[in-house]
């Protein structure tokens, strides 16, 4: 994989959003590959279709690319709040692709978050454009990334360094489990998990599960009953395959 992006792609453009976009774009679609099969090819989809960027012509699993020369942080702006929550609930949520680059046109870091990890939890809705805007009531949303389990979070390339297409695709099909789960009930499953990774223990306790309670009510503030829930997640996480009871409130990870 070469990680030199071709300035040259938007030199005839002046604002400087579009010459990302065309530059990293154009980079992209020379070297990214499908995570969801052996596909090594991703085709770009029609100007302005919503929510996708780039499809894969044998599995159809759709990308979105997001370009940044900021490191990834907490949030990552993304398209019509609407338009993803739809996608969302009918399971066609695009896998994000974010992709940070240097002042050179180098590919320093490109983190693939797995569309199975796209729920209802993190999407958190922007305040509508004004009445005086030339969009005027259109609504955006932000990605929680901090609400997305390390398993969601494939780095293809770190630091300049990349990672090997098979070990990526392993770990991409990891969590595939997940699919068998409605999105709404797979916001609790990815906040539970979440927690589970954060505790970072190979044997931890229920005790531990509940100091991310609060983290928990902020996704789901109309829910007053959060400790119900962890409990529930954490039999859905051991049908899962994740981890198994050891008994009084002892748990241990098996993924």
């Amino acid at each position: 994989m070469n990680l030199n992006c071709k300035p040259e792609l938007g030199a005839h453009l002046h604002g400087r959003t579009q010459q990302v976009r065309v530059i990293t774009e154009g980079w992209f679609q020379g070297f990214g590959y499908c995570l969801a099969c052996m596909s090594d090819i991703l085709e770009p989809t029609r100007a302005n279709t919503k929510a996708r960027d780039f499809i894969c012509p044998q599995c159809h699993a759709p990308y979105e690319l997001k370009s940044s020369a900021k490191t990834l942080g907490t949030r990552v702006i993304a398209g019509e709040f609407s338009t993803m929550m739809a996608r969302i609930e009918a399971r066609e949520a695009p896998t994000l692709m974010l992709l940070q680059y240097t002042p050179t046109w180098q590919i320093h870091n490109l983190v693939a978050l797995h569309s199975i990890f796209l729920t209802p939890a993190v999407v958190e809705a922007r305040r509508p454009l004004s009445p005086t805007a030339r969009r005027a009531g259109w609504q955006g949303c932000n990605l929680r990334v901090d609400r997305i389990p390390e398993d969601g979070r494939i780095a293809i390339v770190k630091n300049g360094i990349v990672n090997g297409r098979t070990a990526v695709r392993r770990l991409y099909a990891k969590s595939v489990r997940l699919a068998e789960l409605k999105p709404a009930q797979r916001g609790w499953t990815v906040l539970a998990l979440d927690a589970m990774r954060k505790i970072d223990k190979t044997e931890f306790s229920l005790r531990e599960m509940y100091s991310y309670e609060d983290e928990m009510h902020a996704a789901y503030p109309q829910n007053n009953h959060v400790r119900d829930k962890i409990r529930q997640q954490m039999q859905v996480l051991r049908d899962l395959g994740y981890i198994e009871f050891l008994g009084r409130g002892e748990y241990r990870v098996l993924v």
